[in-house]
């Protein structure tokens, strides 16, 4: 009887389980994908019924088309995007987590290096592109360099907050337990900041490829931000708008591959948790 009744509370929980994973499915693919495409056919529709011209705003189906018919040709300037990206965004991930705890670390770095971080963070960032061609001049470093410029700030912010966030009391308990200042680092304050260092990181993948365009614009004569400054200087719209696109969805992949790393890192987290309220 005890058996029976193990194997019948098993398989509702199985039950359960499967019917959580189509829940999870259904609102993070599934009504998303529908909000996306609900949004085109209004755009679609938009276009017939005003008929904007093309060279103005193109259907979603003329981009496709234009998408398509050029693909190997916004292909190669993609990967020069993706690179200048990656390698911007790497070397602003290692400098910023870093420079983030050093500045927790020790109180001079801290009152040295956050002036200097505030006031390179306040400075529009465009009025800076001139100067990088006169100082970098054409190619890809350019952009490499406005997508450290980009991303470097929220990195350093979150790791200084997630690393000085640490409980004090529980940091008081494990020093008079004969923990080293090592040993607190790597046992309490870096797992206490993982979130924090996450959640920066994710908002510097996102901007990534904003600075790789922006530095496009200016000083190189590949990838996707140059593709699109050329297109709008040929009203060639629909090349435009392809260019936007994979802009777009290169940086919405890349959220979500920093947020799929967070979700495997840090399992333990009560942001990582399923509320039961959500429905």
């Amino acid at each position: 009887m005890t058996y029976e009744m193990r194997a019948e509370d098993e398989a509702i929980f199985h039950d359960r389980l499967r019917k959580a994973r189509r829940d999870r499915l259904s609102r993070n693919l599934f009504l998303p994908l529908l909000s996306g495409l609900l949004g085109l056919g209004f755009w679609e529709v938009a276009v017939i019924l005003f008929d904007f011209p093309v060279y103005l705003l193109p259907a979603p189906t003329v981009v496709v088309e234009a998408m398509i018919e050029k693909w190997s040709f916004l292909q190669s300037n993609l990967i020069y995007t993706v690179i200048a990206s990656i390698t911007g965004f790497t070397i602003a991930l290692v400098g910023g987590v870093f420079l983030g705890a050093a500045i927790t670390a020790s109180a001079v770095v801290d009152r040295m290096a956050y002036p200097w971080l505030v006031i390179s963070h306040a400075i529009p960032k465009v009025v800076v592109a001139p100067l990088l061609l006169v100082w970098v001049g054409f190619g890809i470093k350019s952009g490499i360099i406005f997508v450290v410029v980009f991303t470097f700030f929220p990195i350093v912010v979150n790791t200084v907050t997630g690393l000085k966030s640490s409980d004090p009391d529980l940091l008081q308990l494990v020093r008079s337990m004969g923990a080293t200042p090592r040993q607190a680092l790597w046992k309490i304050r870096i797992p206490n900041a993982l979130p924090h260092i996450f959640a920066g990181i994710k908002i510097s993948a996102t901007l990534a490829p904003v600075g790789a365009v922006i530095g496009e614009f200016v000083a190189s004569n590949e990838g996707l931000g140059y593709v699109l400054i050329q297109a709008v200087g040929n009203l060639e719209t629909p090349l435009a708008f392809a260019a936007v696109f994979i802009i777009s969805a290169f940086g919405i992949l890349i959220w979500y591959l920093a947020e799929m790393i967070e979700r495997l890192s840090i399992p333990w987290h009560a942001s990582q948790r399923e509320s039961p309220g959500a429905t």
